[in-house]
């Protein structure tokens, strides 16, 4: 019994041959075309790239997008050989292009931009669900589907191409789902629909581009409890942004020490008062007597007496300051700073 293979035969040999001419042939009359998947687009969209008003004009030169297999080239590479704006962009970290290859570990072309379907085929191609609008500074969480219930394409947003955006569009679209809401909208907060909103569920605002950052336990307050009834962009810059206004209830002092919380608060929480008494010393006086704000300042933290503490009655500050009236006395630090002997 012969153990060769049996396609390995006179006859196989000689299909073989035949086959290897017949390729050869059609190599030589039809090119490189025998082996395209389809034809190129001829649509001549912008300026001339290296004498090819459209990938159609590059004729039967498959290496000007393909390279080899043996070179270390990509056909990345080889497009932005061509398209250099397009390079400029990535190696800048700007537009589009660069804003996407720097989200990419191995950015290509081919993702977007696919070829081989026809003279009139599409040469972008985006899908909307997996493409990271968010890096463009617009999500498309709450844009799913359209006022009709059907799925967004990128046209219905960008109808003159993708590098342009005209806000009108959002003002539209939203009208058809909600006109008299968008008609009260727009009274009272304007037409710069992106100047709030990123296309996430609801308003993004950046509150640090305002006076009053939120900082602390600030930052995880709703807006509505700042805001309340907030109708139109005017109400929200009437909100009040001194502490007292919105923490007077929760105010154990009963506005003994006025309304300036900030001076002894911060925004980290009300625990530990944070007020700078260095000019008089907090531990001043007996270990055994803690003193409290009230002990100083019964009235309000503008005004202090030092009457009723330790041994300092009026009595006895008198009998230590001879020829001096209590008018005269009524300042105490300002001969005793910190508590010491005047001299000290």
């Amino acid at each position: 019994m012969s153990k060769r293979p049996g396609f390995f035969s006179p006859t196989g040999v000689v299909v073989a041959v035949v086959l290897l001419v017949i390729v050869v042939a059609l190599t030589i009359v039809a090119g490189p075309m025998l082996f395209s998947p389809g034809s190129l687009n001829s649509q001549a969209k912008g300026a001339t790239l290296n004498g090819a008003a459209s990938h159609a004009k590059l004729g039967n030169d498959c290496g000007a997008c393909h390279p080899a297999p043996w070179s270390s080239q990509t056909m990345a590479d080889k497009c932005l050989g061509c398209h250099t704006q397009v390079g400029a962009e990535i190696k800048a970290d700007k537009g589009i292009h660069g804003l996407l290859a720097k989200a990419q570990s191995s950015p290509t072309c081919g993702g977007c931009h696919p070829e081989h379907h026809g003279p009139n085929g599409a040469l972008t191609s985006l899908d909307g669900a997996t493409f990271p609008h968010d890096l463009f500074g617009f999500s498309l969480r709450g844009h799913r589907k359209t006022e009709t219930g059907a799925k967004f394409t990128c046209a219905d947003c960008h109808p003159k191409g993708l590098a342009t955006f005209d806000e009108a569009i959002c003002a539209d679209c939203h009208a058809a789902i909600d006109a008299k809401f968008m008609t009260r909208h727009e009274a009272a907060y304007g037409k710069q629909c992106l100047g709030c909103h990123d296309g996430g569920d609801g308003a993004n605002i950046d509150h640090g581009k305002f006076p009053f950052k939120l900082t602390g336990k600030h930052a995880a307050v709703a807006c509505k409890d700042c805001h309340a009834d907030a109708g139109s962009l005017q109400n929200f810059r009437n909100t009040p942004q001194d502490c007292y206004s919105c923490h007077a209830k929760d105010d154990e002092h009963k506005g003994a020490y006025g309304r300036l919380c900030g001076d002894c608060h911060t925004a980290a929480g009300w625990g530990d008062a944070t007020f700078d008494h260095a000019v008089f010393p907090l531990d001043h006086g007996d270990k055994e007597q803690k003193a409290t704000c009230k002990t100083c300042h019964p009235t309000d933290v503008k005004t202090y007496t030092c009457y009723g503490c330790h041994r300092h009655t009026t009595a006895n500050v008198l009998n230590q300051h001879e020829g001096k009236s209590l008018a005269d006395l009524a300042d105490c630090i300002k001969c005793h700073p910190g508590g010491r002997q005047a001299g000290d």
